[in-house]
């Protein structure tokens, strides 16, 4: 089993019957007191990859982590955000492209320890032709993390009849002095924007393209790295013409 939600009851469900296609790679790392890091963690790998990462962030401390998966094969990924420090804060954007007859198993969880506490988990993808997908999102809220905040949110495009989506959002509290959201929504792509596109002089493969770029852009935009940011438009428009 590679990773698995922190509630066991919930292991009916199915979502945590997942083994790692590879040998697992572990990261860890740390935010100091009152410092502001940035971190990026894409893959683009055409063989199976496996990650466990962690983040610790200080008091006063900020992370923003950007996530980005349009592998070619098997991906398994657990990210592990703990806000330990009182006025720490967590920024996760993350988005995936699954397709052909690809596992994707995503596990991110924030756990909120130190007081007032700010974390965002924003997370975007779309699943096409037999692609068989499980995201379990948590926002933990730990005794004595008062006065804090958290908010997930997922968004899955499902392109085919073919693939499997199971979309687990998790919230877990300890503390009663908090304010936590989480909602997913899964669909298929707006049939109202794709019919205003295609007034505009778009056909409807252009219209579709350009609807899952824009879903795409607000996590790709935060690389830095503009030929990683170049590939990985290139792999988009390469997966869209399929």
């Amino acid at each position: 089993m590679f990773s698995e939600i922190p509630v066991k009851t919930w292991r009916r469900l199915g979502v945590n019957k997942v083994k790692a296609p590879a040998e697992i790679v572990e990261e860890f790392m740390e935010v100091a007191d009152g410092e502001t890091k940035k971190f990026s963690e894409i893959n683009l790998s055409e063989v199976p990859v496996a990650k466990k990462i962690k983040i610790v962030v200080g008091k006063s401390g900020r992370m923003e982590l950007t996530a980005v998966d349009l592998g070619k094969a098997d991906y398994s990924a657990e990210i592990e955000i703990e806000l330990a420090g009182d006025d720490s804060s967590a920024d996760l954007q993350a988005a995936y492209f699954g397709d052909g007859k690809r596992n994707l198993d995503f596990n991110y969880i924030i756990r909120h320890k130190g007081k007032r506490t700010d974390a965002v988990m924003n997370v975007r993808g779309a699943l096409n032709q037999n692609c068989n997908k499980i995201f379990r999102g948590t926002l933990d809220f730990q005794k004595g993390c008062k006065e804090s905040v958290g908010r997930e949110l997922e968004e899955v495009i499902i392109l085919s009849d073919g693939t499997r989506n199971r979309s687990v959002p998790l919230m877990l509290s300890g503390e009663d002095d908090v304010d936590g959201h989480h909602a997913v929504s899964v669909g298929r792509l707006d049939e109202e924007k794709i019919f205003y596109l295609m007034s505009r002089g778009l056909d409807k493969a252009e219209s579709e393209k350009l609807i899952i770029r824009a879903a795409f852009n607000p996590v790709i935009e935060k690389i830095e790295d503009e030929n990683i940011k170049a590939e990985i438009e290139n792999r988009i428009e390469e997966r869209l013409r399929k």
